[in-house]
């Protein structure tokens, strides 16, 4: 029995059209409980950000899908990263789907908005680093960059979930995040990413180097910069500080880049990061619930916070 967990009814049943297999699905509201989460068995998918669709059959979480048409520009591209990081730890395959550029109405902005490449390079690296299948998928738009509604969109996501249902009815989940980054389909999504940078991206060169609000200096410069590292700090290791300006505590769009920039920079090049609150005192973190989402995330993807007052280190957190 198939079990299609989603945020909202309509999604719900957009996704069980999409696929012979699904006809018979059961839709379930993705509980707001942590205890009713854990009693659905699944709390492993949730434990940063709600995606979209958590697909399980019988006991066991097979799929899940992050679904939107806002382009993930500048600093807003890690807002639903955390989203797919924790099915792509669960190793559980894993689809963004979402136009990579599209128009935004209103307002001195209006006008065409293009994905920051950053999430490209820092999905390949996740998926790389958990050895699993991360899944880009273009949502269509037409040449005023309008997202096209019809139901041609889905044709992709469509091929895709043939492509999955076809290796889990004959082996189920063994083997199938291999299967699916191995496949033709797979390379060319890739493919379609290449292309959108060289031809829709200007200066796509930019996203080879961190941002402005990013920083990968050596431990010396730091303690010149921002005072001592604790001992505890390897400084034979350069550190990536992340500049979060906000004024109070707040998940988006910060905790998802702090993931991202583990992802992108840190993990791989071992680096220590340090997330700087320039405007908020230690006593503030202190004071939020430090089971939610917004805490695990900072927590978890940095070795310590800058505070307005002082650093403090992962551990005490």
């Amino acid at each position: 029995m198939y079990y299609i967990f989603c945020d909202s009814i309509q999604e719900g049943m957009w996704f069980k059209n999409l696929d012979p297999h699904l006809a018979q699905a059961e839709l379930v509201m993705i509980p707001n409980r942590v205890e009713d989460q854990r009693r659905y068995g699944i709390d492993s998918v949730l434990i940063y950000d709600r995606p979209d669709i958590i697909l399980k059959e019988d006991n066991e979480i097979i799929f899940v899908l992050e679904r939107t048409i806002e382009v993930p520009s500048g600093h807003n591209v890690g807002q639903r990263f955390g989203r797919l990081v924790a099915a792509a730890r669960a190793r559980i395959p894993v689809v963004y789907f979402g136009p990579y550029a599209a128009y935004k109405h209103g307002g001195k902005t209006a006008g065409p908005r293009y994905m920051n490449l950053r999430l490209f390079y820092a999905l390949e690296n996740l998926a790389r680093f958990y050895d699993t299948a991360v899944t880009t998928i273009n949502w269509p738009v037409d040449k005023h960059y309008e997202v096209i509604k019809r139901p041609e969109k889905d044709n992709r996501i469509k091929e895709y979930l043939r492509l999955f249902f076809l290796h889990y009815d004959a082996h189920g989940m063994d083997g199938i995040t291999t299967f699916i980054a191995n496949s033709t389909f797979q390379r060319e999504q890739i493919a379609e990413q290449q292309r959108f940078a060289a031809t829709e991206v200007q200066d796509p060169e930019q996203y080879d180097q961190p941002p402005e609000s990013v920083e990968i200096i050596t431990s010396a410069d730091y303690i010149r910069k921002y005072g001592n590292l604790p001992g505890s700090i390897d400084r034979t290791r350069d550190v990536l500080v992340y500049h979060i300006g906000m004024n109070y505590i707040r998940s988006d769009p910060y905790a998802g880049m702090s993931a991202l920039y583990y992802y992108l920079y840190t993990a791989d090049r071992n680096l220590t990061q340090i997330l700087h609150f320039p405007n908020i005192m230690s006593a503030q973190w202190y004071a939020q619930n430090n089971s939610s989402k917004t805490y695990r995330m900072y927590k978890e993807f940095c070795d310590g916070i800058l505070f307005k007052d002082g650093l403090i280190l992962q551990a005490n957190l």
